[in-house]
């Protein structure tokens, strides 16, 4: 701190000289980060598509997994969703290391260093069930919205594991925080989308929502494993700086997401010869019986 009583910055470091986590690695957060930023950016597609091709006596639906356009009649999201983890359980335990990664040390006690790899085993394990709810759903009669159900408990285990895991300095733990909350949302979300599969904003938030924390994870790699004097940890102006990336990279996301939307919708209505607006239909029930769709913003009309 000077004479006038203001902080001043950390001394110019050389590169190597910035403290980084124990915990954890760079491709550690990048694989996980681009996963996400795939799967969430094939669900906004999926979402938008489903809506633009929508008509009042075939109305939007949102589910917890949306078909390949090739081959529609094998469920390839749910198999890519049991494949995926289970190559990552066994990256996590076996493949890469001197030697499967136990659990217990030989006096009894867990061994510490290895807990990691068996808390992202774990979290690998619960989207892999999610797969095979989504496959028993397809080829049996399930209650409806189990699967989703079972979608939002993967999030809400990962968030736990991601919660509990928080440690560190400031710079670390804010950063891990900020991707607590948005995985959280995301499992709120799809429960939400249970009682209102046909909300087509809702199932537009979930994919918005899995993109940015492919993006945080990214974003995290760069910020806790380079050589940055502006993400040094010793520094307070770099963890007041996180939220402030966060919400821009948010607001990127929201941003492009609706270009996207309105790419989309400028294909269907010119090439396709059908037109969209950004509203939801549901099915009102009269006497028992299925009644007609009725749009939920009043003052949106078809074309």
């Amino acid at each position: 701190m000077d004479m006038s009583g203001t902080a001043t910055p950390p001394a110019t470091l050389a590169p190597g000289t910035i403290r980084h986590p124990t915990h954890g690695a760079f491709k550690g957060h990048m694989l996980p980060g681009c996963f996400f930023l795939i799967w969430g950016t094939y669900w906004l597609v999926s979402v938008f598509r489903l809506h633009l091709k929508s008509s009042e006596k075939k109305p939007f639906k949102s589910r917890a997994w949306y078909p390949f356009l090739w081959p529609k009649s094998v469920p390839l999201e749910p198999l890519l969703k049991i494949v995926f983890p289970f190559i990552g359980i066994n990256g996590e335990l076996w493949a890469g290391h001197d030697h499967y990664r136990h659990l217990y040390e030989p006096d009894g006690r867990f061994t510490e260093h290895h807990l990691q790899d068996w808390q992202h085993s774990a979290m690998y394990l619960a989207f892999m069930l999610a797969g095979f709810v989504d496959m028993m759903a397809h080829y049996t009669q399930l209650p409806s919205g189990i699967d989703q159900g079972a979608l939002a408990m993967a999030y809400v285990i990962e968030g736990l594991l991601f919660a509990f895991h928080l440690r560190g300095d400031q710079l670390d733990v804010e950063i891990h925080t900020l991707l607590v909350i948005t995985i959280f949302l995301t499992a709120i979300v799809i429960l939400a989308e249970i009682q209102h599969k046909s909300n087509v904003l809702l199932a537009s938030l979930r994919p918005i929502l899995v993109i940015m924390q492919g993006v945080w994870f990214v974003q995290a790699a760069f910020i806790l494993f380079r050589d940055n004097l502006a993400w040094d940890p010793d520094y307070m102006g770099s963890s007041m700086m996180v939220p402030v990336v966060y919400v821009t990279w948010f607001m990127a996301v929201v941003f492009t997401c609706l270009l996207v939307y309105s790419g989309m919708n400028l294909y269907f209505q010119k090439v396709k010869k059908t037109y969209r607006p950004l509203t939801t239909y549901t099915r009102e029930a009269k006497n028992g019986e299925a009644g007609a769709f009725t749009a939920d913003l009043d003052s949106a009309e078809e074309v």
